[in-house]
């Protein structure tokens, strides 16, 4: 019989006595699984679910030329992606603590490959827009269910550095999509990032993991969804973790949208060689970045409460201002290493925060916390912020409008330090 405190972990004792009861007996029939292998095989999706996310982004001159897109359109393409993909993000979590998490996630892979078919293959304006929100509703399923299942499967003291490997794959697929983008353009681009996700599922579903978490839940139930939800906001720190999580959303996705794009009409830069720098910063600064936050906030965590929180929260106070030298910083060495130093430290968060969320709920509501988090950050960050910087774009220029996201970075930066007050407490 389960218990809500079991947790089945890679890399700890064989467990004994009752002990043994505790785990999963999908695990348990089978042979131990290999942590390297579930951890490579879930990183590899969230590869490509940025390199879907982004793969448009160095194609506006084409998307301009074929659809006749404002930039204002332009923002919209990531906008219903980040929508659809929040919407998403809770139901698929909810269900992932009731059901067999991995048919959450194959499923979501299939549909945001026929999303990203469908990318390549509109019509018009309409389709595109449809097609990117089908691409983001997949891909919501992904996010919130790793998290859970690599927090409950790996050891506590070592989740904020798993999580940090399994986001690099947002700056290693993010800047792939890029790649793609640039050098195969539109139609090609998405038709090459569409069909690897559904072979990756295939693999993920084969997996010898606990298929439920190991914490006793009810059966899925529209009352206990909401009880769910509900329950989650309850813990104050989570509201203010919540909230930052929001803030450097909307900031991250505003850079993303246009830093390309941003680079090409003021600083010089070809959209190749604006692509190329972007790509570059992203393998160098935004993995470091990730591992470092992971690293930083295990460190912290283990000699205070809510180390996790401080390690998000300085890392985004410490972007701020490397992000106002990169706006108004001209091209040279200078340029360069305030640009990197900006993507290395708005980096810190992605490590500790999924790892901070574990830590503050319990684990029969762990996958329900972590789509709240998604959802939150990508239906109210994310999702709007590459439309409202275009809009911005539109009224006062480029520069002037990257001062919105920086802006959220401070206000991200306050939220998290709160919160790791009230963690502490």
């Amino acid at each position: 019989m389960t218990t809500a405190g079991a947790r089945t972990v890679i890399g700890g004792r064989r467990p004994s006595g009752d002990m043994e009861d505790r785990v999963d007996r999908a695990s348990t029939a089978a042979a131990p699984f290999r942590g390297a292998y579930v951890l490579a095989v879930f990183a590899a999706l969230n590869f490509f679910h940025y390199a879907t996310r982004n793969v448009v982004l160095p194609m506006y001159a084409d998307l301009r030329a074929s659809f006749a897109l404002t930039n204002a359109d332009l923002g919209l393409l990531t906008t219903a992606f980040m929508a659809a993909h929040a919407v998403a993000a809770i139901p698929a979590g909810w269900l992932a603590d009731h059901v067999d998490r991995l048919k959450v996630v194959a499923i979501g892979a299939s549909v945001w490959c026929a999303g990203a078919f469908g990318v390549a293959a509109a019509g018009g304006r309409g389709d595109l827009l449809a097609a990117r929100a089908v691409a983001g509703l997949g891909t919501g399923a992904l996010v919130p269910v790793a998290n859970a299942l690599l927090c409950d499967a790996f050891p506590a003291g070592a989740k904020a550095r798993t999580l940090s490997i399994f986001n690099l794959g947002l700056f290693a697929g993010g800047a792939a999509g890029f790649a793609i983008g640039a050098v195969c353009g539109y139609p090609l681009g998405p038709l090459l990032v569409a069909g690897p996700p559904a072979v990756l599922a295939a693999l993920a579903a084969r997996i010898r993991v606990p298929r439920r978490r190991t914490a006793r839940v009810a059966p899925p139930t529209w009352r206990q969804f909401a009880a769910d939800c509900a329950g989650t906001l309850r813990v104050p720190a989570l509201r203010w973790l919540m909230a930052g999580a929001v803030c450097v959303a909307f900031a991250a996705g505003g850079y993303l949208a246009w830093f390309v794009d941003f680079v090409a009409r003021t600083k010089g830069f070809s959209v190749a060689s604006g692509t190329l720098f972007f790509g570059g910063c992203a393998l160098t600064g935004g993995l470091l970045g990730v591992w470092s936050g992971g690293a930083i906030g295990d460190w912290i965590a283990r000699r205070r409460r809510g180390g996790r929180l401080t390690a998000f929260a300085a890392g985004l106070a410490l972007a701020v201002p490397f992000a106002l030298a990169s706006i108004y910083t001209d091209r040279g060495w200078a340029f360069y290493a305030v640009a990197w130093g900006l993507m290395y430290f708005i980096s810190w968060y992605h490590g500790p925060l999924a790892a901070a969320v574990d830590d503050l709920v319990p684990p029969a509501r762990a996958a329900t916390a972590q789509a709240a988090l998604i959802a939150s950050m990508h239906l109210v960050g994310t999702a709007p912020s590459a439309w409202i910087v275009g809009l911005a774009a539109d009224a006062v220029g480029l520069r002037s409008a990257l001062l919105v996201p920086t802006a959220a970075l401070a206000i991200a930066a306050a939220c998290g330090a709160i919160g790791a007050r009230r963690a502490a407490r």
